[in-house]
């Protein structure tokens, strides 16, 4: 067999000798696993199955816990009535924070969108059908103003205030600076919200998937900046939920429209320019690993294959050794220095 041959032949042996062990210990994981956890309840078929409904559940409270702790530490790294008073740098390195812990929290679960603005950019890059949003919608406005209720509820009356006492009914309630008119505030938030969007359209691109940094440390920077350069303008909220809960809890509703129209309308311009001018492919061709790659991580410790040398001197294939004037030859290729010997039997 020719040697080009002979090593796709082995690259292919391999991975589907490392596929099959793959697939074996999942078998003994699932078999193991102790049962008396899933068992509670008769919930053991449930939680092992798969279905829509399952999916739409687990979803639903990540999206519903990931918001309230966003509302939860965020809103409370602005509290300066237990005696720390927080710089803006605090507050706003606190909200990005808190947002790479939620992504990495619940990430894997429901890509931890924790924003109805994200959700709308999802469904326009069809990342997301309707109902599926309405899911997401629903859980992060109850998740929101749960996390704002138990902020409320571990904190004095008297000490959640930013500020003065007096000020304590507009709490981590989102508003405009003085000097701004509402168009200007709206418009800051739609750029916000839009760079913010950007970023998730990037981070959701196939074509990035090589870029193997963090993804909750980028999005925690990203809210770090837009926080910082935004916040005195307009509180930055780039989350509908974010400033709905706060409203909705200390009754104050005056610019609330803003942060509803510009970050969903800066969300949605910014998925739809993307997908229009980038583009959004499915998928990404993978370069087939080299054999040494391969090797280095193959479950074998040696792999073996069998050939027939004629007597002119070329190998056969198909060969049976009673025939006369062939010899057999056995390859063995050890996966620890990816070098291959050949020995005669």
């Amino acid at each position: 067999m020719p040697p080009n041959d002979f090593r796709a032949a082995l690259v292919k042996q391999r991975k589907n000798s490392i596929e099959k062990h793959e697939r074996e210990y999942e078998e003994k994981i699932n078999i193991e696993r102790p049962r008396r956890y899933t068992n509670v309840l008769g919930l053991k078929k449930w939680v092992r199955g798969e279905g829509t409904t399952k999916n739409i559940l687990i979803v639903g409270l990540a999206e519903l816990i990931g918001t309230a702790m966003l509302v939860f530490l965020g809103c409370m790294g602005c509290i300066a009535g237990l005696g720390v008073v927080p710089i803006h740098l605090q507050i706003t390195v606190t909200f990005g924070l808190t947002v790479m812990i939620v992504i990495q929290c619940i990430g894997h679960l429901s890509q931890a969108h924790i924003n109805p603005a994200v959700t709308v950019g999802a469904v326009i890059l069809g990342k997301k059908t309707i109902s599926e949003a309405l899911v997401y919608f629903v859980s992060q406005m109850v998740g929101a103003v749960l996390g704002y209720g138990m902020l409320k509820v571990v904190t004095p009356k008297d000490n959640l205030t930013a500020g003065k006492i007096d000020q304590a009914d507009m709490f981590c309630v989102t508003g405009l600076h003085a000097d701004l008119s509402a168009i200007q505030g709206l418009i800051v938030e739609g750029i916000a919200t839009a760079i913010l969007m950007m970023v998730v359209c990037s981070v959701w691109d196939p074509r990035n998937e090589k870029n193997t940094d963090s993804i909750p440390i980028r999005f925690g920077f990203t809210v770090i900046v837009l926080a910082t350069a935004t916040g005195p303008y307009t509180g930055c909220s780039l989350n509908p939920a974010r400033s709905f809960a706060p409203a909705l809890w200390n009754n104050q509703w005056r610019h609330q429209w803003i942060y509803w129209f510009g970050p969903i309308g800066g969300a949605l311009i910014s998925s739809f320019m993307y997908k229009s001018i980038f583009g959004v492919p499915e998928n990404v061709e993978e370069e087939e690993p080299v054999p040494e790659a391969i090797a280095l991580n193959c479950v074998d410790p040696h792999k073996t294959e069998n050939t027939w040398t004629s007597p002119d001197g070329q190998d056969r294939e198909g060969v049976s050794e009673a025939q006369p004037g062939y010899t057999h030859n056995t390859w063995v290729y050890p996966t620890q220095d990816g070098q291959s010997s050949q020995f005669d039997r």
